[in-house]
């Protein structure tokens, strides 16, 4: 602990300089005698680090990246899900569109996404979609409930996300909040783009980009 020992070295060095000035007059008044020793020099205080700057903020603006997302071919499968089981229905229809662009021999480019189309107290319909390098020639036949179409897009601002799906929800409240701060309102759709979407929804591995679009 470097700052009490600080604050005890300063507190001796007062107290012997009291002393030294009492003693003064009293050795005036009596015989001459031999000049005392000089008192032990005060152990130099010790330097106290300076503070470490704290780190900058990831985005010093408290907000997002503004961006005009461009629709890209994708293959959509569309999906309605209870919320507690929001992160297993997600993963599930992505690796079943996956498992489609490989059996159909469609390059893959880009990260998996989920577009959230509506949602109400029990649960919510979302279109899974696996962006593809081209759109597919006319005349394929596709799995049962995939198609292939554009993503969406337009007007957007974009948010990085670290941690577990399951504690996701904390992520838009603070989003909704900044986007009232900033007079921004939402068209009510949004994306979730997925770096890495892990096999369980309370994995803290998960990283994601969270689109909201813009009116």
């Amino acid at each position: 602990m470097i700052l009490p020992a600080v604050r005890a070295n300063r507190f001796f060095s007062v107290l012997l300089a009291a002393a030294l000035a009492m003693a003064g007059p009293l050795a005036m008044a009596q015989s001459p005698a031999p000049a005392p020793a000089a008192p032990p020099a005060a152990p130099a205080t010790p330097p106290v680090p300076a503070t470490p700057e704290a780190p900058k903020a990831q985005a010093e603006s408290g907000g997002g990246e503004m961006k005009e997302i461009v629709p890209q071919p994708v293959l959509r499968f569309r999906a309605q899900s209870p919320w507690d089981e929001a992160h297993a229905s997600i993963r599930k229809a992505i690796d079943r569109l996956e498992a489609e662009a490989k059996r159909l021999g469609l390059p893959r480019q880009g990260n998996p996404m989920a577009h959230f189309v509506d949602s109400d107290d029990l649960g919510f319909t979302f279109e899974a979609m696996v962006p593809l390098a081209n759109a597919p020639e006319a005349g394929k036949t596709y799995g049962e409930g995939i198609d292939a179409t554009l993503s969406p897009g337009g007007r957007s601002v974009i948010f990085p996300y670290e941690g577990a799906n399951d504690e996701i929800d904390n992520a838009y409240e603070a989003l909704t909040a900044w986007l009232d701060d900033k007079g921004l309102v939402s068209t009510g759709r949004y994306l979730e783009e997925y770096e890495n979407l892990p096999e369980r929804g309370d994995d803290p591995g998960m990283k994601a980009r969270i689109i909201i679009f813009l009116k």
